[in-house]
């Protein structure tokens, strides 16, 4: 089935509307944990060195008394076609060593809508199930992976005696 390419433009359009709409709620997913025992810059700097090796971007840092927070991309032109892009914000803030952890990630859902909509107007919808699904596996496992890597690394740092809370979903 060959769709013209006034269809695929008000497909796109349609899409890009719905987008726009939406993003608001869809825009970044929220979990939070609770740490106890920890020292924060050292966490701090593991985090900034994972997200590094997992291919991101730093491209915000901020650092105050008793507050860290990093902003971190991922994403090239072909990522975006794909709905791969990766936004990744972690923030940590608290006092003697009991601290709030933050991990938003964002785009997962967000971009997935536009590059599936517009490879089912080419694929007759084919492409935007599985595009949709693999965003969404990822995103999963970016967050499973993430907080086990938290774990892991509390284990080290704290010397057996840090503790976190079980990740809680704040926004979805």
């Amino acid at each position: 089935m060959m769709l013209d390419v006034d269809t695929i433009a008000i497909v796109v359009y349609t899409t890009i509307s719905l987008n726009n709409s939406f993003s608001s709620c869809m825009c970044m997913r929220q979990e939070h944990v609770t740490l106890h025992d920890v020292e924060a810059s050292q966490l701090y700097d593991q985090i900034r060195q994972y997200l590094k090796d997992q291919k991101l971007d730093i491209i915000h840092e901020e650092k105050e008394d008793n507050y860290w927070s990093l902003k971190a991309h991922k994403g090239t032109k072909g990522s975006v076609v794909i709905g791969n892009v990766r936004d990744v914000e972690v923030m940590i803030g608290g006092t003697e060593r009991n601290y709030d952890l933050i991990l938003r990630t964002g785009a997962w859902g967000r971009d997935i809508v536009v590059p599936a909509a517009i490879a089912g107007a080419l694929t007759a919808g084919l492409a935007a199930i599985p595009a949709a699904a693999v965003a969404a596996y990822r995103a999963h496992a970016f967050e499973k992976n993430f907080w086990n890597y938290i774990q892991k690394t509390l284990a080290e740092i704290g010397k057996g005696k840090a503790t976190m809370s079980e990740p809680v979903t704040v926004t979805p």
